[in-house]
């Protein structure tokens, strides 16, 4: 499988869901205010255009919100099957390549060339300092400093006693620290905590709603985020935790939306 492949049947798949969203009589502007996904994604998805998007777990969330929304779920296992394919196939193009630009010399691999040269020229230094080392420390013994030693003065039998060992000398080089694995992202998440009192709350994400229900104090609730989720307390009370940050500023009575990106705003 090539790039082309996967980005013709990412265009193909979004021809399908435009010409859904038209049928049932929707706007891109009415996607935009049911869900909050900018307008240039929900752009890109129509038109197999992920250049702009943010990482993968990012763009699977809006592709399902956007489907859902236009009533297209039929065609959601054949988008996540092909934004999930790997380009193992074409060595030109990175892995991935869907979720940004990347920019190939025209004229030769010479920057590549240049580096395997290097590498080859390491490895045989490498290997080179590695024989020489060996060799120097199964023939050698290395003794303890001792003034006597500046004159030139013979070793006797009781300083032998006290020269250091092979096992000794490696125990004294250093031991490099194990490499810890880069931590994988966080999708958006919104958390509620019946913080001082019981708390009547009722959650829309994606014009469905989720949750609604009184939460008695010291009950907790949370959610990821693919796209906005709209709120209503029906009393104040509730602490409110988004992207692990705390919103003091929104436990009040009343109705807000919360964003992926971080950012909430009252309604009402």
């Amino acid at each position: 499988m090539s790039a082309s492949d996967r980005e013709e049947a990412l265009r193909e798949l979004g021809r399908m869901a435009m010409e859904k969203r038209e049928s049932v009589g929707l706007s891109l502007e009415d996607i935009f205010e049911r869900t909050r996904v900018r307008m240039d994604y929900l752009r890109g998805i129509e038109q197999g255009a992920y250049q702009k998007f943010p990482d993968l777990v990012y763009v699977k969330g809006f592709v399902r919100t956007y489907l859902s929304v236009i009533g297209a779920e039929e065609l959601k296992d054949e988008f996540m099957a092909w934004l999930n394919k790997d380009n193992v196939s074409d060595r030109r193009v990175p892995p991935a390549n869907i979720l940004g630009n990347t920019t190939f010399p025209t004229k030769g691999f010479k920057l590549a060339s240049h580096f395997w040269l290097f590498v080859v020229l390491f490895l045989v230094m490498a290997g080179t300092g590695c024989y020489v080392w060996y060799s120097w420390s199964n023939n050698v013994i290395i003794p303890r400093f001792e003034p006597s030693q500046q004159t030139g003065a013979m070793i006797s039998d009781e300083d032998e006693d006290e020269l250091l060992s092979q096992d000794d000398f490696m125990s004294l080089l250093p031991v490099a620290a194990p490499e810890e694995p880069e931590p994988e992202p966080v999708p958006p998440h919104l958390h509620i905590l019946a913080e001082t009192a019981d708390v009547w709350v009722e959650v829309t994400i994606s014009d469905r709603v989720v949750f609604s229900r009184t939460m008695n104090r010291g009950s907790e609730a949370s959610w990821d985020l693919p796209a906005t989720a709209r709120v209503r307390y029906g009393r104040a009370g509730a602490r409110i935790t988004l992207n692990g940050q705390i919103l003091r500023d929104a436990s009040a009575r009343g109705t807000f939306d919360y964003h992926p990106d971080g950012t909430f705003n009252r309604i009402r």
